[in-house]
């Protein structure tokens, strides 16, 4: 019972955590429409920098993935001063967060490096 009840609360929503190595370095959370046809969002947070959010619209493509590079094009080009994560690691995802060129989202920052791990 306790499972139906989760999944009836969450149905409309997946959350996803972001490693690189040991490190938890973002969260994806994407919250869909009901119709299946209006705007889907995805709520991404780089830790360390104010979360963003994006959206996609219509059907018939990877809607998830368009969200996705649409609230990453929204990050900050550069960690701020004093942050203590590499450089390089947030460029790598900015780049592969923003890329909307056929892979999915996901699977997209795996090939990058990093660990994707479904919370809900």
């Amino acid at each position: 019972m306790i499972y139906d009840q989760h999944r009836a609360a969450f149905s409309q929503v997946s959350a996803y955590v972001v490693m690189h190595g040991a490190d938890r370095v973002a969260t994806v959370a994407i919250k869909y429409p009901r119709d299946g046809a209006g705007r889907l969002y995805s709520y991404v947070h780089w830790l360390g920098v104010p979360m963003v959010r994006g959206f996609a619209g219509g059907g018939g493509y990877d809607k998830r993935s368009a969200a996705c590079a649409s609230a990453a094009r929204k990050l900050p080009e550069h960690l701020p001063e004093g942050y203590d994560a590499a450089a390089d690691v947030y460029a790598a995802f900015l780049a592969t967060m923003r890329a909307d060129g056929g892979l999915d989202w996901n699977t997209a920052l795996t090939r990058a490096g990093f660990n994707v791990l479904q919370a809900v």
